[in-house]
């Protein structure tokens, strides 16, 4: 049998290019993680939320707006909800985490209803250290990413 004195550089150019590949996908994986918040209003009230983003052990993102906060424009003792004194921060608890997944192509995690099908679509900028969360009407709401 005849060995090729030229197949160390194919090997060694197919283990650089492995390397480089799981190496890049770890830093994206570092970039999404972490804790984000957002800030907003309507015609009523403020809100402050926080959004965890961890990855599991599936290779997906379990997500969770860890802090729920609103404050009531105007006092209403009418209102049905907790905000009915101006300037009081009422806290709502968590919401359940969500596992979602990451789509390379375009950044975006994307958690998949299992009823319905209907797919949210959060997207991720890792240069401007923000994730966009797109609701089923249109509306947008950025988080910023808490510096660790």
């Amino acid at each position: 049998m005849k060995t090729s004195k030229n197949l160390p550089i194919p090997i060694a150019l197919l283990l650089t290019f492995l390397i480089s590949a799981c190496s890049s996908s770890g830093s994206l994986k570092d970039d999404i993680s972490g804790k984000y918040t957002s800030a907003g209003e309507n015609e009523y009230d403020y809100f402050k939320d926080t959004l965890e983003v961890k990855p599991n052990d599936d290779g997906k993102y379990d997500i969770q707006r860890i802090a729920i906060w609103s404050a009531a424009k105007k006092d209403d003792p009418e209102r049905p909800n907790k905000n009915k004194k101006a300037g009081v921060w009422n806290n709502y608890g968590a919401d359940e985490v969500e596992v979602a997944s990451l789509q390379i192509s375009d950044t975006t995690l994307r958690i998949t209803e299992p009823m319905t099908g209907r797919v949210r679509i959060f997207e991720v900028n890792t240069d401007n250290k923000t994730i966009t969360r797109v609701s089923a009407d249109g509306d947008k709401k950025v988080y910023t990413k808490i510096p660790d």
